[in-house]
């Protein structure tokens, strides 16, 4: 996608609407600490939504050591690479934001890459996943890439899903002319659904 400038512009509003927000979230003390300490780190693997959301998240987990992982351009395979690659030193929570860059098409590579991050990440591990908003591109929409996530989660307890798609359904008025990007609004509400996702759901995985 060519949608560095856009980032570029919201990236501005988002650290100026949470200028208030810096160095809210601290990191627990004592690397190599005990269950307790390491079931609150938390990987964010994603796109420029990531990017977007980042410190609304930080702020709204505050007891989380979090480390950021972002690429704008971020393909699903692309994170299942990073992943299988980490596999070992995954944190108890992998939060991926991806499948806006990927071909609506190719579903069985989307698929595909899926699987491999929550076999990656293991069972002691959970995976939190916004689904996937985002206008046809080559003439195919994204429901079947959310279908796929649908029928993953389904089969794996440790993928949790967050209904992006269903936030904004109700908030259209959060979406850019691109159909993709939200604003400072959209972006707050993107992090409160992931972290009462990984505060609600991800305990019942990792312990």
């Amino acid at each position: 996608m060519r949608e560095a400038a856009f980032v570029r512009r919201t990236a501005i509003a988002v650290l100026a609407a949470t200028a208030a927000l810096a160095g809210s979230a601290s990191t627990p003390a004592g690397a190599g600490a005990d269950d307790a300490t390491r079931a609150r780190a938390l990987l964010d693997l994603g796109d420029s939504l990531s990017v977007g959301a980042a410190p609304f998240l930080r702020s709204r987990l505050p007891g989380y050591r979090v480390e950021r992982r972002h690429d704008v351009g971020l393909h699903a395979y692309d994170a299942a690479a990073l992943v299988a690659r980490r596999r070992a030193a995954l944190p108890a929570v992998v939060v991926v934001s991806a499948g806006t860059n990927d071909d609506p098409r190719i579903v069985s590579t989307f698929i595909r890459s899926v699987s491999s991050i929550v076999r990656a990440a293991g069972r002691e591990r959970c995976v939190v996943w916004p689904t996937i908003v985002r206008p046809p591109a080559a003439g195919a929409t994204y429901d079947r890439l959310n279908r796929a996530l649908s029928r993953t989660a389904g089969r794996h307890r440790n993928l949790v899903l967050v209904d992006w798609v269903g936030m904004v359904r109700r908030h259209p008025e959060w979406l850019s002319a691109d159909g993709v990007h939200v604003g400072v609004a959209g972006y707050r509400a993107r992090a409160a659904a992931i972290a009462d996702a990984v505060a609600r759901e991800c305990p019942r995985v990792t312990t």
